[in-house]
């Protein structure tokens, strides 16, 4: 099934949802520009199933077809990309299938005490603390509206980081024991690493197991962390400064070892 080539031109760019007929619940959100995309997860055969995938399957099992909804359209290429990210925000990316939340989320969902904390936050410069940590940028799978234990998955796992990551002092205790989860420059969280295992060596509330970083386009071997979370760090909801007085800005590999 799809659109005619007249239907395609008429939608332009245009925001759709997955729905599942069975509940009436939309569980992916995507955008596509005059074409099929929004049909092209229904005949995609993928290897490496994903939890939309597997919600597909789930519905086909009980004899049903998801169903495609547009939720709007008529939108041009920049437009597009705000009504996807506003939609998956709206909704919260724990109840959707989307592995995450779409363009432009500096300017995306925030509670009233983080736009404050946001907006508001004291620049600390990184040459102003001593104590090692890794910074790990988890934006692309950061939302306002991820339990604790959601945020606390979110930055333990999975990293492609090496041998410096686990070094130890004498005492045996890690060189790097702090986590520091990082927003658009923003501390938003710091935990305690107590041990660096392989992926997938403990129990998590993601849904995404050991999927490939954006960016990471070889084999590097992935590890999580165990840890503890810091509540009252000195650098939570400090926006952190580099040597140039800009904002700390986000590496391809998705994370930095400070000091």
């Amino acid at each position: 099934m799809g659109f005619r080539k007249e239907v395609q031109d008429a939608l332009s760019y245009y925001v759709y949802g997955l729905v599942d007929p069975t509940t009436k619940e939309i569980f992916y959100i995507g955008k596509a520009s005059g074409n099929n995309r929004a049909f092209d997860h229904l005949s995609a055969k993928n290897k490496d199933e994903t939890e939309k995938e597997q919600r597909i399957n789930q519905i086909r099992a009980k004899e049903e077809e998801p169903r495609v909804d547009i939720l709007r359209f008529g939108l041009d290429d920049k437009s597009v990309l705000e009504v996807e990210a506003a939609l998956i925000d709206a909704f919260g990316l724990e109840k959707l299938t989307n592995v995450v939340r779409g363009h432009n989320v500096e300017r995306g969902r925030f509670t009233g005490d983080q736009v404050v904390r946001t907006f508001g936050a004291k620049n600390i410069e990184l040459s102003s603390f001593s104590n090692p940590c890794i910074a790990f940028f988890v934006k692309r799978t950061y939302s306002p509206t991820l339990s604790p234990m959601e945020l606390y998955d979110a930055t333990r796992q999975f990293w492609g980081v090496g041998d410096r990551a686990r070094e130890v002092n004498e005492d045996g205790s890690l060189i790097y024991s702090t986590a520091l989860a990082v927003v658009d420059g923003v501390v938003v969280a710091a935990f305690d690493i107590k041990v660096w295992l392989e992926a997938n060596s403990t129990m998590t509330s993601r849904r995404d197991l050991l999927r490939k970083e954006e960016g990471d386009g070889n084999n590097t071997k992935k590890w999580e962390f165990v840890g503890n979370m810091i509540p009252d760090h000195e650098l939570t909801n400090a926006r952190l400064i580099g040597d140039n007085g800009e904002k700390l800005n986000a590496t391809q590999i998705g994370f930095m070892y400070l000091n």
